[in-house]
């Protein structure tokens, strides 16, 4: 991650990417973009800040291919 994280949104981010990329078999940009609006919704419905800072530490970097 760019920064320290909360753990369990990372554990929502980590958990959405790989089930996106993998049991949905979407390309590594559309599971990154999903893990991202998952965060989002879950801060959103606790009415938390959707600040970047809360969602936006990971990021898909390298040739993945």
């Amino acid at each position: 991650s760019l920064w320290p994280v909360d753990d369990s949104l990372t554990r929502q981010w980590m958990t959405t990417l790989y089930s996106e990329r993998f049991l949905r078999h979407r390309g590594t940009a559309e599971a990154v973009r999903e893990a991202d609006l998952s965060v989002l919704r879950r801060l959103r419905s606790a009415n938390r800040s959707t600040h970047p800072f809360y969602w936006a530490a990971f990021v898909a970097a390298g040739d993945w291919r």
